[in-house]
């Protein structure tokens, strides 16, 4: 029972996707171009169609009087193509916005002029009857329309072209196997331009599903890019820049400062005792107070500054612009905040530890032209004079003088 129903869903669900499919906002708005370029070439068409069809009248017409009649009907035809192609071609938007409804319209008014034509030319009313199926048929293949939309107008027109085509084979005397022959021709007509239409909405539902896969296919990538280049250059332990990033930004903000007439401040910091909480507390503990340092520094740097982790509990910040008190106020601000800063122990609740930190740093300008090994080798004597003064302290080195290039 259970496989029978699988059946019935998958059948039911074919059936949705071959003959309920409409188009949906986004898609039309994607292809919009090719939809109104299959208007202008069906109404062309329909115009050459109607053209051709004026010069074969006489041949064709017995009696002067429906010969009239007939023209006049193969004219608006070609009206009609021409209204058609005329508003396609110039874009209104009302005639876009609508455009599948004018679509339809523009058929059913083709296929209509075919009912006088047969009543005023009823011993060639066979050929008017697969004249009027063939608007369809090429319609279905030409025009995008859904074929859901070709279905009803199929149906529609079977239900009232038939008994019309009856009513005169009757009154001309014509045979039943005729009529049937002719019905036969219609639908197998209809039958391949409904055919025709799942063949190509397929195709063009196919197309669509590759370009959205594809769309979606680039847009992982480039995340998954983005990603690899932010975790290239972030820190996973502290989310603060890596050394390899700071590099980069280091001769960025050179040309920066260079071209804006600035300075820049490089800031080294190094946590106190570090070991020593590794040794008592266990790493995990130590993880802890990188992270802990880490999400502070992040707080007091402005968001032109670069803050770093360089080391294992190594730090540096690259700050531009600065000036000499901006950097003095920067440093003292970390060094406060980390030695207020308590952290609790992971694996004794209600335990607190303190961590400080010693700061080294320095101004210069671009002008000078320093590498970032220099500077780093002359920042680290102002680090260590920091740590031998008791830690807890800040060594500000005066700018490098101009006759002094690193």
């Amino acid at each position: 029972m259970n496989r029978q129903n699988y059946k019935f869903r998958k059948f039911g669900f074919i059936i949705r996707k071959l003959l309920l499919r409409t188009y949906d906002p986004t898609f039309v708005a994607t292809h919009f171009s090719d939809i109104r370029s299959s208007v202008l070439i069906y109404s062309v068409l329909g115009a050459i169609t109607s053209i051709v069809a004026v010069f074969f009248v006489e041949s064709l017409v017995r009696t002067k009087e429906a010969s009239v009649w007939i023209v006049s009907f193969r004219l608006s035809s070609l009206v009609l193509s021409v209204l058609a192609y005329f508003f396609a071609k110039k874009r209104f938007r009302f005639f876009e916005r609508h455009i599948f409804h004018a679509m339809i319209l523009f058929i059913v008014a083709m296929i209509l002029f075919h009912i006088p034509m047969m009543v005023y030319d009823k011993l060639n009313h066979s050929y008017y009857l697969f004249g009027s199926a063939l608007i369809i048929a090429s319609s279905a293949i030409i025009l995008w329309l859904e074929p859901i939309r070709i279905l009803m107008l199929s149906a529609s027109f079977l239900c009232l072209f038939v008994p019309i085509h009856l009513r005169f084979s009757q009154k001309l005397g014509l045979d039943y196997y005729a009529f049937y022959q002719d019905i036969f021709n219609v639908i197998l007509l209809l039958g391949v331009g409904f055919t025709g239409n799942l063949l190509v909405n397929f195709w063009r539902f196919e197309e669509y599903r590759s370009k959205i896969r594809l769309r979606i296919t680039v847009g992982k990538l480039l995340r998954i890019n983005q990603k690899i280049h932010d975790l290239s250059r972030i820190d996973s332990m502290t989310d603060l820049y890596n050394r390899r990033h700071l590099l980069e930004q280091f001769d960025l903000l050179k040309r920066r400062s260079k071209r804006e007439g600035t300075s820049i401040g490089l800031v080294i910091l190094d946590l106190d005792h570090l070991k020593t909480i590794n040794d008592k507390f266990g790493h995990k503990q130590g993880d802890l107070a990188i992270q802990a340092f880490g999400k502070t520094l992040r707080s007091r740097v402005r968001s032109t500054d670069i803050a770093a982790r360089i080391g294992g509990d190594e730090f540096c910040i690259l700050a531009s612009p600065v000036d000499a008190i901006g950097l003095e106020t920067l440093t003292e601000s970390i060094r406060e905040k980390i030695e207020i800063l308590r952290i609790p122990v992971y694996n004794k609740p209600g335990e607190m530890i303190q961590i400080t930190v010693s700061i080294g740093a320095t101004m210069f300008r671009a002008e000078e032209n320093p590498s970032f090994d220099d500077l780093y080798h002359r920042i680290d004597t102002a680090l260590y004079a920091s740590k031998n003064a008791g830690r807890n302290r800040i060594t500000i080195l005066p700018p490098i003088e101009p006759s002094n290039n690193l």
